[in-house]
């Protein structure tokens, strides 16, 4: 029987406020994430009894919606609601007078900012990790123009990275989003990028040789001082000249502010943050893995996880690859489908088992949504499973020094991104620790689940 997404979205909007209590709107691989102006106004056990939802998490100002894998149709439906405009915003937030905490605010913040880039860095770390493969197994050469041709495409996400950035928190910060793209543009344009390299002195002082493509951090810090600056300027500035006066005092305001400072301060912020990373790794090596691993369910469950996804995003854009995160995630993910499957065995409960087989299979291909939400969360011995097989899965892929080298969800579908062309071992090692997340997992949960009264 098809699912009636029309009726689900608009029980979803009702319990959520109404549209006007939304001021931005954007989804996930499996939830609708609304930015709320009165969290007062949600109707939380409403909007969990929805048939469809799957969970709802509040973290600050979001209200996330579990949907699961039918995600899309649901937010298509949600946004011909009336208010609601093709790219996920309403009404700005002017009007937002929560009591939200500082550490809840960065946190929605980093969500609005850095999910959005998700599928476009993961898409084309994919695709690049595909192509190291094929060269690595001798389908492909790294000279043919197929594999050139496909490969500085795929960088493309990588490379203009800032800019995406630029959009994203510029869009998150309701600012002139084709102004904050060109400010930062100003650091990756071929002249600036050329004379840096060739050295250029104003007095005594000579800017920093940085290239700039790839980085995040650079991008946070000029777009947010940009917004300083154009809100001051839009409010002192005529109306008749406003159009053309903000951009152009924006231009010659920032672009040494971002040359001589803010870029140079971000990108050494970028590299001390992973250096710092990586001497925590290094220090307390694979204990660290496993520990993630088993606390990860617990800290996606409060939105926390997203935190890690800036530092993910620039330890593989400044080292080319990330060893904490997305090896601690393989083993967790691996481990919320193999927790599923075993109840959906164990199980008498046939809506369950139908719950707990779908949402296995997405746990094993990387979407663990459905299954902390519609089944591990609710069942404390399924949850020990998961956490038994994370840990000792995290031992595994943590004892082996797993890279990773494209920032997504590790899944079965997605196992290319642990391709190292010069450590054919290293996506050897990353499935061993998947066999070892998904056996463990399913074997403690089986024994340990029983159907609750």
């Amino acid at each position: 029987m098809a699912k009636d997404y029309k009726k689900l979205a608009e029980e979803i909007v009702n319990n959520i406020g109404g549209a006007e209590n939304v001021t931005h709107l954007e989804h996930c691989s499996t939830r609708l994430r609304f930015s709320i102006k009165d969290q007062s106004k949600v109707k939380m056990d409403d909007l969990k009894k929805v048939s469809g939802v799957m969970g709802v998490v509040k973290t600050g100002t979001q209200t996330q919606v579990v949907i699961g894998n039918d995600v899309i149709e649901a937010y298509d439906e949600v946004i011909k609601l009336g208010t609601f405009e093709a790219g996920g915003t309403v009404a700005d937030d002017k009007d937002d007078k929560q009591n939200v905490g500082f550490g809840e605010k960065v946190l929605d913040f980093l969500v609005g900012v850095f999910q959005p880039l998700v599928p476009a860095i993961a898409g084309a770390g994919i695709l690049k990790a595909f192509l190291s493969l094929f060269v690595l197994v001798g389908w492909l050469s790294n000279t043919s123009p197929v594999y050139t041709l496909l490969f500085n495409a795929a960088d493309a996400a990588l490379y203009f990275l800032p800019l995406m950035v630029a959009a994203t928190m510029s869009k998150k910060l309701n600012m002139n989003q084709v102004t904050a793209v060109a400010i930062v543009g100003v650091t990756i344009i071929p002249s600036i990028t050329n004379a840096l390299a060739n050295g250029i002195a104003v007095g005594s002082f000579t800017l920093q040789n940085i290239a700039y493509a790839y980085q995040v951090f650079p991008a946070l810090l000029i777009v947010g001082v940009l917004y300083y600056v154009e809100k001051f300027f839009n409010k002192v500035s005529p109306k008749a000249i406003r159009i053309f006066f903000v951009p152009m005092m924006c231009f010659i305001i920032m672009t040494p502010l971002t040359l001589f400072v803010l870029g140079p301060l971000g990108f050494n912020i970028g590299q001390i943050i992973t250096v710092i990373i990586l001497w925590l790794y290094n220090t307390l090596g694979w204990v660290a893995v496993a520990l993630l691993a088993a606390i990860l369910p617990f800290m996606i469950s409060m939105g926390m996880h997203k935190a890690l996804l800036p530092y993910a995003v620039s330890s593989i854009t400044n080292a080319g690859f990330e060893v904490l995160y997305l090896p601690a995630s393989l083993a967790h993910n691996i481990s919320e489908g193999g927790a599923c499957l075993a109840v959906a065995l164990k199980t008498k409960n046939e809506n369950l088992r139908a719950a707990a087989l779908s949402a296995g299979i997405s746990g094993i291909f990387g979407i663990t949504e459905p299954a902390l939400y519609g089944v591990t969360l609710q069942h404390r011995k399924a949850m020990a499973g998961v956490v038994t097989g994370a840990f000792v899965g995290g031992l595994v892929v943590g004892l082996a020094h797993i890279k990773a080298f494209v920032a997504m969800g590790p899944g079965l579908a997605g196992m290319a991104m642990f391709v190292d062309p010069a450590n054919a071992s290293n996506i050897v090692w990353a499935f061993a620790g998947f066999a070892v997340s998904l056996v463990v997992s399913f074997i403690v949960t089986f024994i340990l689940f029983k159907d609750e009264a």
